[in-house]
């Protein structure tokens, strides 16, 4: 009896084998590619595409408010005049290409079923201790960004004096400031600009870089690669060369806590948070905005200290947290 028993054991060892396959490796693996360079084309391709999109559906939506659309300078007049149209337009063109187009080829890295795990979209244990700590690191880091930025300024500022011709990207981000600034001080601007400038991107271009672009690279560079580089491209993403260093910073403090909390949600409201803060006190004080950068801005010293002895206290202690955690 107890022979038969084992040989049964066996069988059933033998079957299971046999017949049932492992999953499938995903669809970059079996094809022998690798995953940063796909994510690289896809930011290559999916910025050109997010802004083709953009100026299609600015068009669309700004030709029936226009009595005649046949001069292309009467229609470009139009959308410089109407920043809500421009901002509508960019939503779509996130929601489409930054977001959904990411999402979905995310599915390209993963096995069958497993691109939410893989993108980090989804809830994770300990999210409101997570979310809470995340905060407390962004606002203590907020000095750091503060004297990054002025670093950045006065570096831009001595290539400029070498290469005139970098003054296009200054100018470029000036008439950017100019359309916010504008945008900001129109009725429902507040409203709105929670919508366009904060709640949008905090969805969609977490999900392509955090999610998308800091995963992809975990697999063939591991994490702290992942999360320098992919912290880079996010402030490379945004064309402005005099905030490179701040707006990578941030970047890299929403991938550390993307890591850290092994969930895209904190990412996500601390994205909010960012911008967000910059629509409300923008609304209610113009003249911050007016005020734009400027490398002569005196810096608050002290501040910045503090703010480096409290985010390096805070990225070690989480780092121990996560270490722990993990083993």
């Amino acid at each position: 009896m107890e022979e038969e028993k084992k040989a049964t054991q066996v069988s059933e060892e033998i079957s299971y084998t046999e017949f049932e396959q492992p999953p499938l490796p995903s669809w970059i693996e079996r094809n022998g590619f690798s995953h940063w360079a796909v994510a690289f084309g896809w930011l290559f391709v999916g910025l050109i595409s997010f802004q083709v999109i953009g100026a299609i559906v600015s068009i669309i939506l700004i030709i029936p408010t226009l009595d005649s659309f046949s001069d292309p300078q009467v229609v470009l007049e139009a959308l410089t005049q109407n920043v809500n149209i421009q901002l509508q337009a960019n939503s779509i063109g996130q929601f489409l290409v930054i977001g959904l187009a990411s999402y979905l080829i995310s599915k390209a890295h993963t096995r069958k079923g497993e691109h939410h795990e893989f993108l980090r979209l989804k809830t994770a244990p300990n999210l409101v201790r997570n979310i809470l700590l995340a905060v407390l690191l962004m606002v203590s880091s907020w000095g750091i960004v503060g004297l990054l930025g002025w670093l950045n300024i006065n570096f831009f500022e001595w290539l400029m004096g070498i290469f005139p011709g970098l003054s296009f990207f200054q100018d470029l981000q000036d008439q950017m400031l100019e359309i916010i600034t504008g945008f900001i001080k129109s009725e429902n601007a507040m409203i709105y600009g929670l919508i366009y400038i904060a709640l949008v991107p905090a969805i969609f271009e977490e999900v392509m870089f955090r999610g998308y672009i800091q995963r992809a690279l975990e697999k063939s560079w591991g994490i702290w690669a992942a999360i320098i580089v992919s912290a880079f491209m996010f402030g490379a993403y945004h064309l402005q060369p005099s905030n490179l260093l701040p707006l990578s910073f941030l970047g890299f403090i929403f991938a550390y806590v993307t890591y850290f909390s092994d969930s895209l949600i904190p990412a996500m409201i601390l994205h909010f948070i960012n911008n967000g803060s910059q629509v409300v006190y923008g609304s209610l004080n113009p003249e911050f905005l007016e005020a734009g950068t400027s490398s002569d801005v005196p810096m608050p010293w002290m501040l910045i200290i503090l703010s480096v002895i409290v985010t390096t206290a805070l990225l070690l202690f989480m780092h121990r947290m996560k270490t722990e955690s993990d083993a």
